[in-house]
């Protein structure tokens, strides 16, 4: 029986790139797959070291160094496939065709009568595992690199919601525009912060005027906002506030108090000594 499964590998070894190329372009007719992001020979690399690897698995059997070796080429397959744009549906079909073609082969051995079933189940009880262990470590590699590009982008895009534009050397406005849930909260602290001793700033105009909701938890971080950007000498000024949130606001017992508030833009670069020319 020994001598069988390794009869089997070795044969599978000596024709993975005929297996490969045969993979290959079934997946290509069946799928409609054209290797413009992936080229058809870097395709076939692949799944040639996935065929080494099977039929090592049946030389010298399907051991847990064999298993981390097949997990280790699905997370690097996963992480081409997404760096790649391929959608990990139409790319990990691969390994659903590698099964029917690899097997393919098995039984035209089978066929020829030499071997038992007996052995034909252990060449199943190999190789399964061996399949499924790639199609899960492609598929958890894909997922994990494509949240983190998704991570990524929704910090970038949070990053530009919080635009700090200088308009002279020492003040600089900050329009806030939509809704402000925490993370966008912490994300206008730490870029108000970050912005204020960049510039060296003196004052900085937080323009409210595209904001349609503030409850006690915006509020709240306005205060930090603006307890934290006069520690630092940063003079803020709070612009536009709509009148009908200013009346939320009294009706929840929040005062502005202790914060500077004015009605408008222009009122606000009042007060840092700038001023709106109207006749442009």
């Amino acid at each position: 029986m020994p001598n069988s499964m390794k009869y089997i590998g070795e044969k599978l070894k000596s024709l993975k790139l005929e297996i490969a190329e045969e993979i290959a372009g079934m997946y290509k007719e069946k799928y409609n797959i054209e290797y413009t992001k992936l080229s058809k020979e870097k395709m076939n690399g692949h799944i040639a070291e996935l065929v080494t690897m099977f039929a090592e698995g049946f030389i010298e059997g399907g051991s847990a160094a064999r298993l981390q070796e097949v997990h280790n080429w699905g997370r690097e397959f996963g992480k081409e496939a997404s760096g790649l744009e391929l959608s990990p549906e139409r790319a990990i079909l691969v390994v659903p065709i590698l099964r029917k073609v690899v097997y393919k082969y098995i039984r035209e051995e089978f066929a020829e009568g030499s071997h038992t079933f007996d052995q034909y189940y252990e060449v199943a009880d190999t190789i399964n595992p061996l399949i499924d262990k790639a199609i899960y470590s492609f598929t958890q590699s894909y997922v994990e690199r494509n949240e983190r590009k998704i991570q990524e982008a929704k910090d970038e895009i949070l990053n530009l919601s919080v635009p700090v534009v200088p308009l002279t050397k020492e003040v600089a406005i900050l329009p806030i525009i939509g809704h402000i849930d925490s993370k966008r909260s912490q994300e206008l602290l730490n870029q108000a912060l970050l912005k204020g001793q960049e510039l060296k700033l003196s004052a900085l105009i937080l323009d409210l005027s595209g904001v349609h909701l503030i409850d006690t938890y915006v509020a709240q971080n306005l205060f930090q906002l603006n307890d934290a950007l006069q520690l630092i000498g940063v003079q803020v000024i709070f612009s536009g506030l709509r009148p009908e949130l200013a009346q939320t606001l009294v009706n929840l017992g929040i005062s502005f108090d202790h914060m500077t508030v004015v009605n408008s833009l222009p009122q606000a670069l009042k007060k840092t000594g700038l001023s709106v020319n109207a006749d442009r």
